[in-house]
């Protein structure tokens, strides 16, 4: 069904994907590096690992006779839970660990391998790339290629406890910024929501005052919506939906903003626009893409278009002054 789809948790929402704006006030840290167990190299049978097969389970009689790991975690390791509340992402937090762990055991490398539900999530000490070109590979590389979750160091020095306690926070750091995404993004158009795209109007309007930054905005609604999905089912209905997203996602600029307010109402915040003339390749390149998308009918869609602060500098005007050139444009529609 194409509902809206609400955010997934509660909370200050994430900044867009694929969207920054001046002065970085709404950016989004890249999306972890990632890599599949497909065609990768087989483990050697002697691979030197730390962790492999997942983070290791130890009896608490075990632990207490290895006072090592205990020394592991009370010393530099301690550092990590408060190291992640810190930290701006969970990315940030990931590598900022390798290097503490790096550090704390005189490591030359390092690699984490963190399970999820479709792939495998693979780090490497200072963001080094994942290297294939080497033969041959050293073991607790062709082993972390391997893609089984744990922790793989050169040299193996990194005790069983310590190794686990790594890995499953940096599980848990992938995990907070995936809810930080959900959150503010619409599941099916990975769009901003609503929630999101009123705070970042708020931002527009405050630079544009501060730094005389003009900007459009542009309230975007699919014509005649109902029957697409009345007549070629939901699945044609997503697929428009989701076509808008893609195209916005593809066409918009750094700094530029699009989100899903509800439905097939869409809205963006174009920075350095002061008429609409200016969008007509954004909105061209967006009809094809639904045409594309539903060949079965011609996919429509009506604009209202409202710039600040050339048309007014009042953030409610505004929005309304953009609602009432849609319903316009929808009007004409015979």
């Amino acid at each position: 069904m194409n509902q809206f789809h609400s955010p997934a948790a509660e909370g200050q929402p994430g900044p867009a994907a694929g969207s920054t704006s001046p002065g970085n006030a709404a950016s989004e840290p890249p999306p972890p590096e990632e890599l599949t167990g497909a065609a990768l190299p087989q483990e050697p049978a002697a691979a030197t690992v730390v962790g492999v097969g997942g983070p290791p389970r130890l009896s608490d009689a075990a632990i207490g006779s290895h006072t090592g790991f205990r020394q592991d975690i009370d010393g530099a390791l301690g550092e990590l839970p408060s190291l992640l509340a810190r930290s701006a992402t969970g990315l940030e937090f990931i590598y900022q660990s390798l290097d503490l762990v790096a550090a704390r055991y005189g490591l030359r490398d390092l690699v984490v391998v963190v399970d999820r539900p479709d792939r495998h999530q693979i780090f490497r000490l200072g963001r080094a790339p994942l290297e294939f070109s080497r033969e041959p590979l050293p073991s607790y590389l062709a082993a972390a290629f391997g893609g089984r979750p744990g922790l793989y160091a050169e040299p193996p020095v990194v005790g069983p406890l310590a190794a686990a306690c790594l890995t499953s926070l940096v599980e848990l750091a992938l995990r907070l910024d995936l809810l930080t995404h959900d959150a503010s993004h619409d599941a099916l158009t990975g769009l901003l929501n609503r929630r999101s795209y009123e705070l970042l109007l708020d931002q527009a309007v405050s630079r544009a005052r501060r730094y005389g930054w003009p900007f459009a905005l542009v309230v975007l609604d699919l014509d005649d919506f109902k029957v697409v999905n009345d007549r070629y089912g939901h699945a044609a209905g997503d697929a428009a939906l989701r076509a808008v997203g893609v195209e916005l996602r593809a066409a918009l600029r750094g700094g530029d903003v699009a989100a899903r307010l509800g439905g097939d109402e869409f809205a963006l915040l174009v920075v350095g626009v002061e008429n609409v003339a200016s969008l007509s390749p954004l909105l061209g390149r967006l009809k094809r893409a639904l045409e594309r998308a539903v060949p079965e009918t011609t996919v429509g869609f009506s604009v209202g278009v409202a710039c600040f602060p050339s048309d007014t500098d009042d953030p409610d005007a505004l929005t309304g002054l953009a609602d009432e050139r849609l319903y316009a444009a929808k009007a004409t529609i015979g």
